[in-house]
């Protein structure tokens, strides 16, 4: 049974009576009805990935909470449809400054995110949210205060199983210069992971602010490994800009969805967009804001403008080969599959070309090694035939008769 999500992001909610944000988003309630009603496009849960808020304070939540409220009456879902995990803005800064800035070592981090920790940062400088979060979904679900993971959930619709995997990458954030200082412990990470493998879902999500380049050195392949080997989606924010590409290591590969920001005022791109999985293919329908004639939100068409109905599916898990809309320099756009046996087709075509090239790679490598080998021994000969010379040379000389 198909399963459709809305993806939203980056709020940036001030406690202040904006105009200008309640016209973005009284326009987005009115569109996410008119899509459940008129278009098909109806959400089962909503997922918002951080940056909720604007400077962690508990004010801002307030607010929050109100909006929150209505997009659920808009969308005719319950609080516990949606799920929410905090971004860069979403941390008090000035507590911040009195806390550790970065963790250096993976020593230091694997001390640091031990389950019985203090966990300073996000029981002080992220105590607003925190407070927000369990208040706002009590009797529904807690956020963890000794993990930057979870709570793992099950969502089940019919016979579609998804497992969700909030992670929390903002507890080291504190100005504009947090790229590659943060953190979430490999150890939270490992430990999450084997819970959601035990849902046997059909498709496993993360959800989480940053994309993983944002995170520090000293964790980061280690963090994007276990994404991309457990997990078939991972859903970020954080850039203010709406994309999609299919990421891998080796043979294992997920897709990356950017919901870009869904205010960041009237003066920028305001973009959300709507997800159906459905057996072994996601289809993805991007929305933004449009301020004239008349405030609403609509198709975007700039994303996927080369596909026929300005939405575009992709297989789930990935096959090798295939990316998407996306900043990170993908090689290769495939184009829209709308049929299934077009998608085999494309799917067949692209393995049958990597296995070609692969073939090809592994021939080539093995015609260099062989040529190396003959010129090492071709040298080694030549070697020992100028050693010999000079030997011959001297037993002549010795054994000449003396002259009479």
């Amino acid at each position: 049974m198909p399963v459709t999500w809305l993806h939203i992001s980056d709020l940036h909610v001030r406690a202040d009576d904006s105009y200008d944000r309640a016209v973005v988003f009284r326009a987005l309630l009115k569109s996410i009805k008119r899509f459940r009603e008129h278009d098909e496009h109806s959400a089962d849960f909503v997922l918002a990935t951080g940056d909720i808020g604007f400077s962690g304070k508990a004010v801002e939540y307030m607010v929050v909470g109100d909006f929150f409220d209505q997009l659920l009456e808009a969308a005719a879902l319950s609080r516990r449809n949606l799920y929410v995990v905090p971004g860069n803005h979403d941390v008090d800064r000035t507590v911040g400054k009195q806390l550790l800035r970065q963790l250096s070592t993976r020593d230091e981090a694997d001390e640091y995110f031990h389950p019985n920790a203090p966990w300073l940062h996000l029981r002080h400088k992220m105590a607003p949210f925190l407070e927000w979060h369990n208040e706002y979904f009590r009797g529904i679900r807690t956020m963890p205060t000794n993990s930057t993971c979870g709570p793992v959930e099950l969502l089940v619709k019919g016979h579609t199983r998804i497992g969700l995997l909030p992670i929390n990458t903002a507890l080291f954030c504190q100005d504009d210069h947090d790229h590659e200082r943060l953190c979430i412990g490999r150890r939270c990470i490992d430990s999450a992971v084997a819970q959601l493998n035990s849902l046997a879902a059909d498709l496993k999500i993360a959800m989480m602010h940053h994309p993983v380049e944002e995170l520090s050195t000293i964790e980061r392949q280690q963090v994007r490994a276990a994404l991309v080997d457990h997990l078939d989606v991972v859903l970020t924010g954080h850039l203010h800009e709406a994309g999609f590409v299919s990421v891998g290591m080796w043979s294992h590969r997920n897709l990356r969805c950017a919901a870009g920001a869904t205010y960041q005022t009237r003066d920028y791109p305001n973009s959300a967009y709507y997800a159906t999985f459905d057996t072994d293919h996601i289809t993805v329908f991007p929305i933004r804001y449009e301020d004239q004639p008349r405030e609403t939100w609509t198709v975007d068409p700039s994303i996927f403008s080369h596909a026929s109905r300005l939405e575009f599916t992709f297989s789930v898990p990935c096959p090798p080969g295939q990316v998407g809309f996306r900043i990170l320099g993908p090689d290769k756009v495939v184009a829209p599959r709308d049929e299934p046996r077009t998608r085999l087709k494309v799917q067949k075509k692209i393995t049958a070309a990597i296995h070609a090239a692969n073939a090809n790679a592994e021939n080539k490598r093995l015609r260099r090694k062989e040529e190396a080998i003959l010129e090492i021994a071709a040298a080694a000969e030549e070697d020992a035939i100028a050693k010999e010379r000079p030997t011959r040379r001297r037993k002549t000389k010795g054994t000449k008769p003396a002259k009479k």
